[in-house]
């Protein structure tokens, strides 16, 4: 398939996916979004912004692997998200640290991002594409749950 092609699928499949969220049909976090800024020192401020570009990077390519059926790099992908998280660049001391200034909910969000995505895995591992895009979908609800409530101030036309 041509790469004109491929984006074409994997846009097609993300606005399903986001229709299909919009239309309720998938079970996501809560839909009661508080707007809290997270307070964290700068220097944990600069990993999460990179964890989240990581991330949003991955998610292209998770999507990609998925409509296109290639469960080896899909699941590969899918692992990386779940294993990118603070634990790469601080110290157990640290993490206790930022752990406890960060919101309750935040840290329930992410945990629940991390895992769906070792769902996804675990589905494309089994050929089960159909579970594995719903999935996805979680994740992106996630996403949007998570930068409405918790960022904002940087994203800014998802304060309304």
């Amino acid at each position: 398939m041509s790469p004109k092609k491929n984006i074409t699928v994997s846009i097609f499949v993300l606005f399903a996916s986001l229709a299909s969220l919009a239309a309720g049909s998938q079970k996501t976090d809560s839909m009661q979004v508080r707007h809290e800024r997270l307070q964290v020192p700068e220097n944990v401020k600069a990993v999460l912004i990179h964890e989240m570009k990581t991330i949003s990077t991955l998610m292209g390519d998770l999507l990609q692997y998925i409509v296109q059926g290639d469960s080896a790099k899909a699941s590969a992908t899918a692992i990386e998200i779940r294993n990118t998280n603070l634990k790469q660049e601080f110290d157990s001391k640290e993490i206790k640290k930022i752990l406890a200034i960060l919101p309750k909910g935040f840290i329930k969000m992410d945990r629940k991002f991390h895992m769906t995505a070792n769902d996804v895995a675990k589905a494309v591992d089994t050929n089960d594409f159909k579970t594995a895009i719903n999935l996805y979908s979680e994740m992106t609800q996630s996403c949007l749950n998570c930068h409405t409530a918790y960022a904002s101030e940087r994203f800014k036309n998802l304060s309304n």
